[in-house]
């Protein structure tokens, strides 16, 4: 999970106690702060030899980030899928294990849309994703994004019960396509980088401070867009 996001964004910080098992990641950000791109990112870190990767989202992102190293064989392990609807992405969570080649990394972008049906909604998406991504052999590595501030002042806590890590994503303040990026581990220090997103498409990473939490908004109500 965060090993992933790791592999995207190269080292910054201290190293991750290796005895701290990993945790599924909740990507957490405002609109347009680039959760999306994060994702692709991360699915296509390692190029041609990292894991197979499945991509769900409700809707097709405006474009496939650079990622994978220059090699065109990371974009062959990655497959992109477009459940509409939470009865959608159920049946495509309940073939995890019947697929012939499972992946080793499922991403879940846009997880608000997908939080429909009363107070135990959250809870409920989160377990499903948590039971798909521990049906392959070896379970596949669980992230997923949510826009903040979410659908809901107890979405969030909620989600935090089953996301022990968070790469929490704040743009900067009067500083056009630059994101802080904050990533949270139980048991480890946090590390962060500093994101830069060029005009074409392009994302430049760079060690950061990754000093924002961005704590004060993510438990309202809201709505917004891909990120």
């Amino acid at each position: 999970m965060a090993a992933a996001l790791e592999r995207a964004l190269g080292p910054a910080g201290p190293e991750a106690d290796a005895s701290v098992p990993e945790a599924p990641l909740l990507v957490l950000g405002p609109a347009g702060s680039g959760r999306t791109a994060l994702l692709l990112r991360a699915a296509l870190a390692g190029g041609g030899d990292g894991p197979r990767a499945l991509f769900l989202a409700p809707s097709a992102p405006s474009r496939l980030p650079d990622g994978g190293g220059g090699d065109p064989r990371a974009l062959q392990r990655l497959e992109l899928r477009y459940p509409p609807t939470l009865a959608a992405l159920a049946q495509e969570l309940g073939a995890m294990a019947a697929r012939a080649r499972p992946p080793g990394l499922l991403l879940l972008d846009g997880l608000e849309h997908y939080i429909q049906g009363g107070p135990s909604a959250p809870a409920r998406l989160a377990a499903l994703l948590l039971e798909a991504s521990r049906a392959p052999r070896p379970p596949a590595r669980l992230l997923a994004a949510l826009r903040v501030p979410p659908p809901g002042p107890r979405v969030l806590p909620v989600l935090r019960r089953y996301f022990p890590a968070e790469c929490r994503l704040r743009p900067l303040p009067g500083v056009p396509l630059q994101v802080n990026v904050r990533l949270v581990l139980p048991g480890s220090v946090p590390r962060g980088w500093r994101l830069r997103f060029e005009p074409h498409g392009g994302l430049n990473v760079t060690p950061g401070p990754g000093d924002g939490d961005g704590d004060e908004d993510e438990d309202g109500d809201g709505s917004g867009d891909e990120g």
